[in-house]
Protein backbone atom coordinates (compact mmCIF):
# COMPACT_ATOMS: atom_id res chain seq x y z
CA UNK A 1 0.00 0.00 0.00
CA UNK A 2 2.85 2.38 0.73
CA UNK A 3 4.71 1.33 -2.28
CA UNK A 4 1.28 2.55 -4.27
CA UNK A 5 0.80 5.61 -2.28
CA UNK A 6 4.12 6.83 -3.73
CA UNK A 7 3.25 5.45 -7.10
CA UNK A 8 0.33 7.41 -7.16
CA UNK A 9 2.75 10.35 -6.34
CA UNK A 10 4.57 10.05 -8.98
CA UNK A 11 4.25 12.77 -12.59
CA UNK A 12 1.93 11.65 -15.18
CA UNK A 13 4.92 11.22 -17.83
CA UNK A 14 6.23 8.15 -15.78
CA UNK A 15 3.04 6.74 -15.08
CA UNK A 16 1.95 7.00 -19.14
CA UNK A 17 5.82 5.98 -20.05
CA UNK A 18 4.93 2.34 -18.05
CA UNK A 19 1.55 2.12 -19.61
CA UNK A 20 3.35 2.68 -22.72
CA UNK A 21 6.13 -0.37 -21.98
CA UNK A 22 3.15 -2.49 -21.06
CA UNK A 23 1.04 -2.00 -23.98
CA UNK A 24 4.42 -3.31 -25.89
CA UNK A 25 3.50 -6.89 -24.32
CA UNK A 26 0.78 -7.00 -27.39
CA UNK A 27 3.14 -7.39 -29.85
CA UNK A 28 5.82 -9.14 -27.75
CA UNK A 29 3.14 -11.96 -27.30
CA UNK A 30 2.62 -11.98 -31.26
CA UNK A 31 6.15 -12.10 -31.85
CA UNK A 32 6.29 -15.10 -28.88
CA UNK A 33 3.43 -17.41 -31.23
CA UNK A 34 5.32 -17.04 -34.18
CA UNK A 35 8.57 -17.73 -32.81
CA UNK A 36 6.44 -20.95 -31.45
CA UNK A 37 4.56 -22.03 -34.66
CA UNK A 38 8.13 -21.90 -36.65
CA UNK A 39 9.81 -24.38 -33.75
CA UNK A 40 12.36 -21.77 -32.80
CA UNK A 41 11.13 -21.02 -29.21
CA UNK A 42 8.11 -22.51 -27.64
CA UNK A 43 6.05 -20.67 -25.40
CA UNK A 44 5.74 -21.54 -22.24
CA UNK A 45 2.09 -21.48 -21.20
CA UNK A 46 2.65 -20.32 -17.58
CA UNK A 47 4.74 -17.86 -18.32
CA UNK A 48 2.78 -16.63 -21.01
CA UNK A 49 -0.25 -16.47 -18.94
CA UNK A 50 1.68 -14.32 -16.12
CA UNK A 51 1.77 -11.83 -19.12
CA UNK A 52 -0.99 -12.25 -20.83
CA UNK A 53 -3.77 -12.92 -18.38
CA UNK A 54 -3.73 -9.68 -16.97
CA UNK A 55 -2.97 -7.45 -19.91
CA UNK A 56 -5.77 -7.07 -21.29
CA UNK A 57 -7.80 -5.40 -18.04
CA UNK A 58 -4.06 -3.39 -17.25
CA UNK A 59 -4.29 -1.63 -20.90
CA UNK A 60 -8.15 -1.41 -21.05
CA UNK A 61 -8.37 1.99 -18.89
CA UNK A 62 -5.84 4.68 -20.13
CA UNK A 63 -7.81 7.14 -19.84
CA UNK A 64 -9.14 6.32 -16.48
CA UNK A 65 -4.65 6.55 -15.41
CA UNK A 66 -4.22 9.83 -16.69
CA UNK A 67 -6.84 10.71 -14.31
CA UNK A 68 -5.21 9.45 -10.88
CA UNK A 69 -7.58 6.54 -10.69
CA UNK A 70 -6.19 3.75 -8.46
CA UNK A 71 -7.92 1.26 -9.58
CA UNK A 72 -6.74 1.64 -12.82
CA UNK A 73 -3.20 2.29 -11.34
CA UNK A 74 -2.94 -1.09 -9.71
CA UNK A 75 -3.38 -2.91 -12.43
CA UNK A 76 -0.42 -1.12 -14.56
CA UNK A 77 1.26 -1.70 -11.65
CA UNK A 78 0.11 -5.51 -11.48
CA UNK A 79 0.62 -6.01 -15.15
CA UNK A 80 4.69 -4.93 -15.15
CA UNK A 81 5.06 -6.87 -11.83
CA UNK A 82 4.12 -9.78 -13.65
CA UNK A 83 6.12 -9.39 -16.91
CA UNK A 84 8.86 -8.79 -14.59
CA UNK A 85 8.21 -12.56 -12.82
CA UNK A 86 7.69 -13.95 -16.21
CA UNK A 87 11.07 -12.71 -17.27
CA UNK A 88 12.67 -14.37 -14.32
CA UNK A 89 10.65 -17.71 -14.52
CA UNK A 90 11.67 -17.89 -18.12
CA UNK A 91 15.34 -16.63 -17.28
CA UNK A 92 14.66 -14.41 -20.41
CA UNK A 93 12.65 -11.16 -21.62
CA UNK A 94 11.12 -13.04 -24.28
CA UNK A 95 8.18 -13.01 -22.79
CA UNK A 96 7.61 -9.27 -22.32
CA UNK A 97 9.91 -7.98 -25.57
CA UNK A 98 9.46 -8.42 -29.01
CA UNK A 99 9.96 -6.21 -32.52
CA UNK A 100 8.20 -2.93 -30.82
CA UNK A 101 11.65 -3.46 -28.11
CA UNK A 102 13.96 -3.74 -30.98
CA UNK A 103 12.71 -0.43 -32.22
CA UNK A 104 13.24 1.43 -28.86
CA UNK A 105 16.28 -0.49 -28.28
CA UNK A 106 17.85 1.02 -31.53
CA UNK A 107 17.24 4.47 -31.16
CA UNK A 108 18.17 4.29 -27.20
CA UNK A 109 21.49 2.79 -28.87
CA UNK A 110 21.76 5.75 -30.77
CA UNK A 111 21.04 8.31 -28.15
CA UNK A 112 17.57 9.59 -29.66
CA UNK A 113 15.94 11.98 -26.76
CA UNK A 114 18.95 11.40 -24.58
CA UNK A 115 19.25 15.68 -24.58
CA UNK A 116 15.90 16.26 -23.45
CA UNK A 117 15.12 17.37 -19.69
CA UNK A 118 14.04 14.70 -18.84
CA UNK A 119 15.39 12.49 -20.53
CA UNK A 120 13.03 10.65 -23.35
CA UNK A 121 11.53 7.43 -21.90
CA UNK A 122 12.11 3.70 -22.66
CA UNK A 123 8.52 3.59 -22.19
CA UNK A 124 7.40 6.08 -24.73
CA UNK A 125 9.87 4.84 -27.49
CA UNK A 126 8.46 1.33 -26.65
CA UNK A 127 4.91 2.26 -27.57
CA UNK A 128 5.79 4.27 -30.91
CA UNK A 129 7.55 0.51 -31.37
CA UNK A 130 4.42 -1.14 -30.80
CA UNK A 131 2.30 0.69 -33.18
CA UNK A 132 5.15 0.29 -36.04
CA UNK A 133 4.97 -3.56 -35.06
CA UNK A 134 1.01 -3.75 -35.29
CA UNK A 135 0.71 -1.51 -38.49
CA UNK A 136 3.31 -4.21 -39.85
CA UNK A 137 1.11 -7.10 -38.91
CA UNK A 138 -1.73 -5.54 -39.80
CA UNK A 139 -0.30 -5.66 -43.58
CA UNK A 140 1.38 -8.61 -43.33
CA UNK A 141 -2.12 -10.61 -42.17
CA UNK A 142 -3.67 -9.63 -45.79
CA UNK A 143 -1.00 -11.94 -47.28
CA UNK A 144 -0.64 -15.66 -48.12
CA UNK A 145 1.98 -16.61 -46.59
CA UNK A 146 1.14 -20.14 -47.38
CA UNK A 147 1.41 -19.47 -51.28
CA UNK A 148 4.79 -18.64 -51.08
CA UNK A 149 7.07 -19.33 -53.98
CA UNK A 150 10.05 -21.04 -51.91
CA UNK A 151 12.06 -22.33 -54.46
CA UNK A 152 12.52 -18.40 -55.91
CA UNK A 153 13.07 -17.18 -52.17
CA UNK A 154 15.84 -19.62 -51.94
CA UNK A 155 17.40 -18.26 -54.71
CA UNK A 156 17.40 -14.84 -53.70
CA UNK A 157 18.19 -15.64 -50.23
CA UNK A 158 21.53 -14.07 -49.44
CA UNK A 159 25.09 -15.48 -48.43
CA UNK A 160 26.27 -14.84 -44.36
CA UNK A 161 28.95 -12.83 -46.40
CA UNK A 162 26.18 -10.59 -48.26
CA UNK A 163 24.42 -10.42 -44.84
CA UNK A 164 26.88 -9.13 -42.93
CA UNK A 165 27.84 -6.23 -45.34
CA UNK A 166 24.52 -5.67 -45.51
CA UNK A 167 23.86 -5.49 -41.26
CA UNK A 168 27.63 -3.12 -41.95
CA UNK A 169 25.88 -0.91 -44.14
CA UNK A 170 23.12 -0.02 -41.81
CA UNK A 171 24.90 0.38 -39.03
CA UNK A 172 27.59 2.36 -38.48
CA UNK A 173 28.12 3.72 -35.45
CA UNK A 174 31.29 2.12 -33.63
CA UNK A 175 30.91 -0.90 -31.39
CA UNK A 176 27.22 -1.23 -32.56
CA UNK A 177 28.10 -2.46 -35.87
CA UNK A 178 29.94 -5.52 -34.78
CA UNK A 179 27.35 -6.31 -32.37
CA UNK A 180 24.70 -5.86 -35.14
CA UNK A 181 27.13 -8.60 -37.66
CA UNK A 182 27.23 -10.68 -34.33
CA UNK A 183 23.22 -11.07 -33.46
CA UNK A 184 22.16 -11.28 -37.15
CA UNK A 185 24.48 -14.03 -37.40
CA UNK A 186 23.40 -16.11 -34.76
CA UNK A 187 19.92 -16.54 -36.74
CA UNK A 188 20.43 -16.51 -39.78
CA UNK A 189 20.16 -19.68 -41.48
CA UNK A 190 21.04 -21.07 -45.03
CA UNK A 191 19.11 -21.11 -48.12
CA UNK A 192 18.22 -25.36 -47.20
CA UNK A 193 16.88 -23.92 -43.84
CA UNK A 194 15.27 -21.23 -45.14
CA UNK A 195 13.23 -23.65 -47.05
CA UNK A 196 12.18 -26.00 -44.30
CA UNK A 197 11.41 -23.14 -42.06
CA UNK A 198 9.07 -21.55 -45.17
CA UNK A 199 7.41 -25.22 -45.50
CA UNK A 200 6.41 -25.39 -42.27
CA UNK A 201 4.82 -21.82 -42.58
CA UNK A 202 2.72 -23.06 -45.58
CA UNK A 203 1.70 -25.53 -43.58
CA UNK A 204 1.11 -23.57 -40.48
CA UNK A 205 -0.12 -20.50 -41.78
CA UNK A 206 -3.87 -20.41 -41.06
CA UNK A 207 -3.68 -21.36 -37.89
CA UNK A 208 -0.87 -19.23 -37.02
CA UNK A 209 -2.99 -15.81 -38.62
CA UNK A 210 -5.83 -17.08 -36.80
CA UNK A 211 -3.93 -16.76 -33.39
CA UNK A 212 -2.34 -13.56 -33.87
CA UNK A 213 -5.41 -12.30 -35.12
CA UNK A 214 -6.95 -12.85 -31.76
CA UNK A 215 -3.53 -11.59 -30.07
CA UNK A 216 -3.14 -8.28 -31.65
CA UNK A 217 -4.63 -4.90 -31.37
CA UNK A 218 -5.43 -2.88 -34.45
CA UNK A 219 -2.43 0.05 -34.94
CA UNK A 220 -5.06 2.67 -34.82
CA UNK A 221 -6.89 1.38 -31.69
CA UNK A 222 -3.23 1.46 -30.03
CA UNK A 223 -2.59 4.88 -31.22
CA UNK A 224 -5.65 5.80 -29.19
CA UNK A 225 -5.03 4.01 -25.81
CA UNK A 226 -1.48 5.57 -25.59
CA UNK A 227 -3.06 9.09 -26.08
CA UNK A 228 -5.54 8.50 -23.77
CA UNK A 229 -2.68 6.84 -21.24
CA UNK A 230 -0.94 10.54 -21.90
CA UNK A 231 2.05 8.74 -24.56
CA UNK A 232 3.37 10.02 -27.70
CA UNK A 233 2.15 8.47 -30.59
CA UNK A 234 3.81 9.04 -34.12
CA UNK A 235 7.62 9.18 -34.61
CA UNK A 236 7.79 12.21 -34.79
CA UNK A 237 6.78 13.25 -31.84
CA UNK A 238 9.88 10.97 -30.60
CA UNK A 239 11.94 13.35 -32.73
CA UNK A 240 12.67 10.65 -35.70
CA UNK A 241 12.51 12.15 -39.13
CA UNK A 242 10.09 9.82 -41.43
CA UNK A 243 13.17 8.57 -42.87
CA UNK A 244 14.88 7.58 -39.64
CA UNK A 245 11.52 5.48 -38.46
CA UNK A 246 11.23 4.21 -41.81
CA UNK A 247 14.72 2.84 -42.09
CA UNK A 248 14.42 1.83 -38.35
CA UNK A 249 11.66 -1.13 -39.79
CA UNK A 250 14.88 -2.68 -41.47
CA UNK A 251 17.89 -2.04 -39.13
CA UNK A 252 15.75 -2.72 -35.80
CA UNK A 253 15.56 -6.91 -37.00
CA UNK A 254 19.49 -6.64 -36.67
CA UNK A 255 19.80 -5.60 -33.28
CA UNK A 256 19.38 -8.66 -31.24
CA UNK A 257 19.53 -12.58 -32.14
CA UNK A 258 15.46 -12.92 -31.01
CA UNK A 259 13.18 -14.28 -33.90
CA UNK A 260 10.19 -11.70 -34.54
CA UNK A 261 7.96 -10.59 -37.38
CA UNK A 262 10.54 -8.66 -38.66
CA UNK A 263 12.45 -11.62 -39.86
CA UNK A 264 9.32 -13.36 -40.69
CA UNK A 265 8.52 -11.02 -43.08
CA UNK A 266 12.02 -10.82 -44.69
CA UNK A 267 12.22 -14.52 -44.41
CA UNK A 268 9.12 -14.28 -47.02
CA UNK A 269 10.79 -11.72 -49.00
CA UNK A 270 8.06 -9.25 -47.97
CA UNK A 271 9.22 -6.24 -45.62
CA UNK A 272 10.19 -4.07 -48.10
CA UNK A 273 6.59 -4.55 -49.58
CA UNK A 274 4.91 -4.24 -46.60
CA UNK A 275 6.94 -1.00 -45.73
CA UNK A 276 6.53 0.72 -48.82
CA UNK A 277 2.82 -0.20 -48.23
CA UNK A 278 2.42 1.62 -45.12
CA UNK A 279 4.04 4.76 -46.50
CA UNK A 280 2.33 5.30 -49.52
CA UNK A 281 -0.10 7.11 -50.02
CA UNK A 282 -3.42 5.89 -48.10
CA UNK A 283 -0.57 3.70 -45.76
CA UNK A 284 -0.90 4.04 -42.17
CA UNK A 285 2.46 6.16 -41.98
CA UNK A 286 1.19 8.49 -45.15
CA UNK A 287 0.57 11.74 -43.09
CA UNK A 288 4.07 11.07 -41.45
CA UNK A 289 5.76 14.47 -41.83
Amino acid sequence: VAALEVLAGAPAEMTAAGYGDLLGKVTAGADWLVADALGIEPVDPKVWDLVQGPLREAIGRPEDLAAGDRGALERLVEGLVMSGLAMQAHASSRPASGAEHQFSHLWEMEGLGHDRRPPLSHGFKVGVGSVAVAALYQRLLERDLGALDTEALGRAWPSAEEVQETVRAAHTTPGLDQAAVTETMAKHVDADALGRRLGLLAERWPALRDRLGGQLIPPRRLRELLAAAGCPTRPSELGLTASAFRATYVRARMIRRRYTVLDLATEAGVLGELVDELFAPGGFWADEP
